[in-house]
């Protein structure tokens, strides 16, 4: 029996929290230091609306860095949330990195969130961005107005001076950040994916049990793929909310765009993919398109059809969506299915557990010798005959995981269609199961081992 599940958001250890106001380069600091491309960068402001968090390790220290929305003036319910967003990280911050504009100078807004940041007796380094020459770099010295020790110029865009602001963050930390926390370790990559307004940031909050992401009736809430820490005693996570993908022709602008790359990417780098279905508007264009990214990029898959309690009392509610998932979603067919609710919490409890059990098929290797008999005899059952060849098998091998991977030696591959190769991967997953995974088989002539002399 597991034990009681208690969740953690966030990195464990240091957390290093950049906050700024929007537009002055915060998210490209943020992938220039964390060395990646997981922050929308777009020159609107407000791009970021989320958290995104990323481990760094540096000099021997270990840290999360923490890239949040900008903080701006109170108006729409957004900015609001957004701000809400910023004052959570900063309750978990070591050291706050406030990101100014070196190239347009120094704004009231600034000198705003300088004095939250006294108030709050937050350790700051002040990061002066978009001093893209030597030259330009006496700007920097205009900021020490806003009352803090230790300010720096950077390039974001260029990565002048970010190993010297990495020295001075490192050199900041504690002593407990050289300490590498292990659920960076162990962690399973779980990407939520589905077309607008499906409820994935609703969804995240509900398995995070606070609000982590921004959850607004508007379509389009979330603008970027926001990673999410997540512990359990059990298992550690990370949790991806991605930007709600569009039918191809509904992509109208380069910010629609920039968000449905960070979704593929997104993917690319999961290990389940989560795929949300409305319960009310049913499986449409938008949801074949991502699984076949899901397949294509051989994810592990779990389908969460939301919404449920709209629909749960029809009384062929069940019969019809699994109608739908067979005919619209066939090359999904191996992938395990759950009926919830994020908003009322209906099994949203069991996501979690069910991303576990796939991931462990995911990652499962068959033992070799039952591989090998079951497939020869699965050959020897139903024969394959072609232009008087028949198929024989040489080996067969489990060459690796993520998603299972199997290589059968044959003496001839061009006799094998498509229903063949389907009814082997059913006796595969007849015998050792790998629900909810993708499995890769490949046909090579001959024998891997060399010709006989």
């Amino acid at each position: 029996m597991l034990p009681e599940k208690t969740y953690k958001t966030g990195g464990a250890g240091a957390n290093v929290v950049i906050i700024g106001r929007p537009n002055v380069g915060k998210s490209t600091l943020y992938n220039r230091l964390s060395g990646s491309r997981k922050a929308l960068v777009h020159h609107a402001p407000g791009t970021t609306r989320d958290r995104n968090e990323s481990l760094i390790t540096w000099e021997g220290k270990h840290f999360t860095i923490v890239d949040t929305g900008g903080w701006e003036e109170a108006g729409s319910s957004i900015s609001g949330a957004v701000r809400k967003q910023m004052l959570t990280a900063l309750e978990g911050a070591t050291i706050v990195l406030m990101i100014v504009d070196g190239k347009n100078g120094f704004h009231p807004i600034d000198a705003e969130i300088a004095l939250l940041l006294r108030k709050e007796h937050k350790k700051t380094l002040v990061a002066v961005n978009k001093i893209d020459t030597v030259r330009d770099e006496p700007k920097a010295n205009d900021f020490y107005r806003l009352g803090f020790d230790t300010v720096i110029p950077v390039s974001g865009t260029h990565g002048t001076n970010t190993g010297e602001l990495l020295d001075i963050i490192a050199a900041n930390l504690p002593d407990e950040a050289s300490e590498l926390p292990q659920i960076y370790d162990d962690s399973i990559r779980v990407v939520l994916v589905g077309k607008p307004n499906v409820g994935k940031s609703s969804l995240l909050n509900a398995l995070a049990k606070e609000e982590r992401v921004i959850v607004n009736e508007k379509p389009g809430t979330t603008r970027e793929a926001v990673d999410i820490i997540l512990q359990r005693p059990d298992q550690n996570f990370v949790l991806v909310d991605t930007p709600g993908l569009h039918r191809r022709h509904k992509i109208t602008d380069e910010m629609e765009y920039l968000a449905t790359l960070s979704a593929h990417n997104a993917i690319e780098r999961a290990d389940v993919g989560v795929l949300i279905i409305d319960a009310l508007q049913g499986i449409g264009e938008t949801e074949a398109r991502i699984s076949e990214l899901i397949l294509k990029n051989h994810r592990g898959c779990l389908i969460a059809v939301n919404k449920w309690d709209a629909v749960e009392q029809r009384e062929d509610a069940v019969r019809a969506m699994r109608e739908q998932l067979e005919n619209k979603l066939p090359f999904l067919w191996w992938a395990k299915l759950i009926f919830i609710s994020a908003k009322t919490g209906q099994r949203t409890e069991r996501i979690l557990d069910e991303v576990k059990a796939v991931y462990a098929q995911y990652t499962r290797m068959a033992p070799p010798d039952e591989l090998t008999e079951l497939i020869r005899t699965a050959i020897h059952r139903r024969p394959l005959s072609r232009r008087g060849k028949t198929l024989r098998l040489v080996s067969v091998q489990q060459t690796g995981t993520r998603a299972p991977y199997f290589v059968c030696n044959v003496n001839r591959t061009d006799i094998i269609h498509f229903s063949y190769r389907r009814y082997l991967e059913n006796i595969i997953r007849e015998r050792f199961g790998f629900e909810g995974t993708p499995i890769v088989l490949r046909f090579k002539s001959g024998n891997p081992a060399g010709k006989k002399k």
